[in-house]
């Protein structure tokens, strides 16, 4: 893994990080190495990763700390955040921050940001068919995802849509 690129994946057990991990695994030949990020190395996903050879780090997107540690030495950053975990554009936006923080503390060389759109530019704000949400979200998890996109502001990112 020394002469490979390492690529540190957070939400390496959902469906888009474990997705990616399942990529990285797959291509012997392709210059890269996953970092499976995740809360339980214990965890059945976690430990099927280790098994197929990719290496398991535990970290938290609401540990700062843990993401640097997460990030040390990797080539680039996948990152998600899960907003059904805990329904709250704030914390979602917190997260999306830390892992910013922690990708230029690291001095990874790109990231990559699963965003969405803000939805509240695809109407007038005066608009009443969409309620605003948590004092001022349309809809949360799309709106708080693409105002988190700031914090990747001088880290070259690729924002994925």
């Amino acid at each position: 893994m020394a002469d490979k690129k390492i690529i540190a994946v957070v939400g390496s057990t959902g469906a888009q990080g474990g997705s990616l991990v399942e990529a990285i695994l797959r291509d012997p030949n392709g210059g890269f190495a996953a970092r499976a990020i995740t809360r339980d190395p214990t965890k059945d996903k976690a430990r099927a990763i280790a098994a197929k050879g990719g290496e398991v780090v535990q970290a938290d997107l609401d540990d700062v700390e843990s993401l640097k540690q997460a990030f040390a030495g990797a080539y680039g950053v996948y990152a998600v955040t899960n907003f059904w975990e805990h329904f709250s554009g704030e914390k979602e936006k917190a997260q999306a921050r830390n892992v910013a923080d922690a990708a230029r503390a690291a001095g990874v060389a790109h990231v990559i940001w699963s965003t969405l759109e803000d939805t509240r530019n695809l109407m007038n704000a005066d608009d009443k068919r969409m309620p605003m949400l948590q004092e001022k979200y349309r809809v949360p998890h799309f709106d708080a995802k693409a105002e988190a996109n700031a914090y990747f502001k001088g880290l070259p990112t690729t924002f994925l849509v």
